[in-house]
């Protein structure tokens, strides 16, 4: 029986994004999911799969999952290139591998923040997650923001300004890149910033 999400290792993933990612497009999503993999496996100190809902038609393509046929990577560039649900509130799950059956884990979605605008101070980054209230319902999702360059953020400002009554999501990360090193903050709930270099995010054994 397949789940509605479609799970993938941080190698499938990776392969991908050298042989087939495009900047400037959607791909942007595979990398955060890269970053959250990262974050998450730390967090939980286990191995994590990353989940992605697939369109029906290419989803009962695929092998069940006791099947032991594996997706080879041609496969894979075809569901990521055409086969993503983009049409889904959720962007990607990360699922301890153990529980991968039952797709157990954290669900996210990944927006980028300060791409083609000339503002890009903190009271337009309030604006703009104080808006998430009206435009979408309560979910249990989690909000990944990654910045763009050249974004700064007076996060005294931000948490003065942000509204978290009915916030739809049930947390807030935010993540950047500079210097070559990865940061990803907990903003809501308040919480710390990790980093790493931005070389872990393509290691593969």
């Amino acid at each position: 029986m397949k789940s509605e999400f479609v799970f993938f290792t941080k190698e499938a993933i990776v392969e991908f994004l050298r042989d087939h990612g495009k900047p400037g497009t959607k791909d942007y999503e595979f990398a955060a999911a890269l970053i959250i993999h990262n974050f998450c496996q730390k967090q939980w100190g286990e191995d994590c799969w990353i989940g992605f809902r697939i369109k029906l038609k290419y989803s009962n393509s695929l092998p069940a999952y006791n099947s032991e046929h594996q997706i080879g990577l041609a496969e894979i560039a075809k569901l990521f290139s055409r086969g993503v649900d983009e049409d889904s509130p959720v962007d990607f799950v990360m699922a301890k591998r153990a529980s991968m059956n039952k797709a157990q884990g954290m669900v996210f979605q990944a927006k980028r923040f300060g791409i083609g605008r000339d503002k890009k101070d903190t009271g337009e980054l309030v604006d703009y997650l104080n808006s998430f209230s009206k435009t979408y319902s309560k979910t249990d999702a989690n909000l990944l923001i990654c910045l763009d360059d050249l974004v700064e953020v007076d996060m005294e400002k931000l948490y003065g300004k942000l509204n978290t009554n009915n916030f739809p999501f049930n947390r807030i990360l935010f993540t950047w890149i500079t210097d070559n090193t990865v940061y990803i903050k907990d903003v809501y709930p308040k919480g710390g910033t990790e980093q790493f270099p931005i070389t872990d995010l393509f290691q593969i054994s």
